[in-house]
Order: structure tokens, then C-alpha cells, then sequence
């Protein structure tokens, strides 16, 4: 299983967005909401490898903006989003075999979910436990894509996370 690091197209920033120098989207002029992460990773990848799509906190609570793209990774080609302890709790089995596409981060969180933090969405009973469980990663979560359903073909990943550390 290997594992691979997006081409640092932007690196993982949280800032107000009045802030000097801040590369947070106007959009989100209440200073809560930020970009903390866009980057892209391109190759070939095989079954359960996985992809990093970066650190946040353990308290973050992500916005609904926060998308996936792909493209076609080829036949029957399944792509998982989460955290090492519950690799599919942000997106499970998304279909990326067919053709280019994007999915919501939040696709397989509950409606009634999506403001939990993701110490929450990953199964811990608190974000200390979360941290405890993380040391080795600095007490933080990596986001990480895993491909699954069989050999992908050469394909293109990308992500924009959209949120807040609480």
C-alpha cells in the first residue's frame, strides 16, 4: 500500500479573513469559515493506497463547500475520504470509475451531523481522546482518500476544505 502527498498547490492556511496577508475566500467575511486546505495529487495509484489531503484540528466542523473532485480512475474504482481510525466518515464508496465528478466532503454525514466536529464524525468519545489517539501526527487529524474496489487507473484528485477549528 503506498501512500501519497498532494502537490502543494496551496498550503493549509486558517486565518481571519480581515486578517493582512489572509488567503481566506471574501465570501466568508464573518472570519469563521476558512479555506484551510486545497491542493491536488496526480498519478497512478492501486488498491488501498491512499492519498493525504492534510492536517486540521480535531474540533473542526466543516462547511458544506468543502468538494472532491476526480476523474475517471477507471472500472468499478471506489474512493473513500476520512481519518485513519474511520477511513470512510466523511465519504464512503464514492463511485469515481465512470467518468470526472465531484463530491461534497460531508457526502456520507447525516444532515442532522454535519455541525459535529470531527472528533464526533470519527467515532471519538471526546477531542482529547482524539489527540491522545493522534500524537505521533502532533494531536491533529489527517484527511486521507483511499481508493478502493480494485487497481485504479492514472487519475487526477483534488480537494478545497472549506471550515473552523472550534
Amino acid at each position: 500500500m503506498a501512500r501519497f502527498i498532494g502537490a502543494i498547490l496551496g498550503a493549509a492556511h486558517v486565518a481571519n479573513s480581515g486578517a493582512a496577508g489572509s488567503l481566506t475566500d471574501p465570501f466568508f467575511s464573518n472570519g469563521r469559515v476558512v479555506r484551510m486546505l486545497r491542493d491536488y495529487w496526480t498519478g497512478d495509484a492501486a488498491q488501498n493506497d491512499t492519498v493525504s489531503l492534510g492536517y486540521v484540528d480535531w474540533t473542526t466542523r466543516f462547511d458544506a463547500l468543502s468538494t472532491v473532485e476526480f476523474t475517471d480512475f477507471g472500472t468499478a474504482i471506489t474512493l473513500d475520504v476520512g481519518v485513519a481510525s474511520d477511513p470512510d466518515c466523511l465519504i464512503a464508496a464514492q463511485d469515481v470509475a465512470a467518468a470526472a465528478g465531484s463530491a461534497s466532503l460531508l457526502k456520507s454525514v447525516g444532515i442532522g451531523d454535519r455541525h459535529k466536529p470531527l472528533w464526533q464524525l470519527a467515532g471519538y468519545a471526546s477531542a482529547q481522546a482524539a489527540r491522545a489517539a493522534s500524537v505521533k501526527d502532533g494531536g491533529r487529524a489527517e484527511l486521507i482518500a483511499t481508493f478502493k474496489g480494485g487497481n485504479p487507473d492514472a487519475g487526477t484528485l483534488s480537494w478545497a476544505v472549506y471550515g473552523s477549528a472550534q
